[in-house]
């Protein structure tokens, strides 16, 4: 772990690439209990459904924590073809990132077979990668209703829901709507279907019932494409990273 510190970027992707093919090799269950028992950095997962803004929003964000000096990881997990078992990996050709700038790394994931909404390497990878970054922002697979797993891993989970994507009972339905910390109505620039649909999850959110441990999920408004409340979805995910 600490030899993963020193070496850059370049060390990490060897290490991610070794423990996928040696998943089960005494070397790789040593590095991931090393990393579990000295995590420094705060995980948070992004969802929602395919085209809602994610990777556009992921890019955003990294901007914004690279610029307060923070170090961020990034796994992108992208759908497999189930012809090709092929996946494109094109999640993270919307991250600008420098490659001489060790403070920010992006790692694509094919879904494969998994129908979470990850890969079967994004918790190992998270776990490493937690012990060596302040944030690890996981961008998941355009997800549906019903796929939850980021929620058994990161600390915040914000979903990105897109305008004009249903009223407020739409918003009300169990599943991936209880998943969340932060809601993020995407796309703000479009104007009114996006104030719209900010007010129906508000509407939907003052009817759920409590949460066994009593937060209550906060709805914001964003764009990725200009300033548009993202300085407010930032400080909000700072807000969670400080206060856990």
């Amino acid at each position: 772990l600490a030899a993963l510190r020193e070496g850059g970027k370049a060390k990490l992707a060897r290490a991610l690439a070794r423990m996928e093919s040696h998943a089960q090799a005494p070397e790789t269950a040593a590095l991931l209990d090393a990393a579990h028992q000295a995590p420094v950095g705060h995980v948070i997962g992004l969802t929602g459904p395919p085209g809602v803004g994610k990777s556009s929003l992921a890019n955003r964000l990294v901007a914004s924590w690279r610029a307060r000096g923070l170090r961020v990881a990034v796994i992108a997990v992208d759908p497999s073809s189930r012809r090709s078992r092929g996946a494109l990996l094109g999640d993270r050709t919307r991250i600008a990132t420098d490659p001489e700038d060790d403070g920010i790394f992006v790692r694509s994931m094919a879904a494969r077979d998994r129908l979470g909404g990850l890969a079967e390497l994004t918790f190992p990878a998270m776990i490493l990668m937690r012990a060596l970054y302040d944030r690890v922002l996981v961008e998941t697979v355009g997800v549906g209703q019903s796929e939850v797993e980021i929620a058994d891993m990161a600390d915040t989970v914000a979903l990105c829901v897109q305008p004009a994507s249903g009223d407020a009972l739409q918003f009300m339905k169990s599943g991936v709507m209880e998943a969340p910390h932060l809601l993020v109505v995407t796309k703000a620039d479009l104007g009114g279907p996006a104030r719209r649909a900010l007010a129906d999850l508000k509407g939907a959110l003052s009817l759920a019932p409590p949460r066994p441990d009593g937060s209550i999920p906060k709805a914001l408004i964003c764009s990725s494409t200009s300033p548009d409340g993202a300085d407010d979805f930032v400080a909000a995910l700072e807000a969670r990273a400080e206060g856990l």
